[in-house]
């Protein structure tokens, strides 16, 4: 795979343009949004698998109906289990890669850039290569501190680890390479097809923050 070299990967970091400069030639993603939303599946996997015990004391503090207890018991052992948030994972990673190119696609055309779904869909995937790191990291983080998916809080901080730490940001910063290196776009234009992308890609993840916390105080 070419982008998977050891060469290109270095240049994603030193020379991004000389990598995006193989789309133009070549646009290959389906390897690359495959292994990406893998080895994402795979980080959630590592996550510790919380104790029933634990499960049945958050389910006695949100559900109050004792019939309905048992089944809510039930329910969350396999929605929390990792190997249901690894597989959800996965699929939600693999649609999202074809949901966020086809925004990018659409963006670079109405500034007047030259591209098409597939060069699209490879500088989205290539611009997440710098995303394995991350999942490694946060792999090697849940273990360490033998993290439980009920105790995280929604919130800006966790918005901030989760969409805007280093590696994200530097996706972002990827994506605006890959747009000037193959669209044929000027700076200008660049700049601003990378920030409505930005903006664009973050506002589910804000719209889904804030509804949460909003059914979290209605609940209170």
């Amino acid at each position: 795979m070419e982008y998977l070299k050891p060469s290109n990967l270095l240049n994603l970091v030193i020379s991004p343009t000389k990598v995006f400069q193989k789309i133009k030639e070549k646009s290959d993603f389906l390897v690359l949004v495959l292994i990406i939303s893998l080895i994402s599946a795979l980080s959630v996997l590592c996550i510790p698998k919380i104790p029933d015990e634990v499960l049945l004391e958050h389910v006695k503090k949100t559900v109050e109906d004792p019939n309905l207890q048992e089944t809510a018991l039930k329910s969350l052992k396999v929605t929390m289990s990792p190997v249901f948030l690894a597989a959800t994972t996965f699929v939600k990673d693999i649609i999202s890669f074809f949901i966020v190119s086809f925004i990018l696609l659409i963006i670079v055309r109405l500034a007047g850039g030259e591209i098409d779904y597939k060069k699209a869909l490879t500088i989205v995937a290539v611009a997440n290569l710098v995303m394995i790191p991350y999942y490694i990291f946060y792999a090697i983080y849940a273990r360490v501190i033998n993290l439980n998916m009920l105790d995280v809080q929604m919130d800006f901080k966790y918005f901030i680890r989760t969409y805007l730490h280093v590696f994200s940001i530097w996706r972002y910063v990827l994506i605006g390479v890959g747009v000037f290196t193959v669209c044929e776009l000027n700076k200008a234009k660049t700049a601003i097809v990378t920030a409505v992308y930005t903006i664009i890609t973050l506002i589910m993840p804000i719209i889904s923050l804030f509804s949460q916390n909003i059914m979290k105080f209605g609940a209170k």
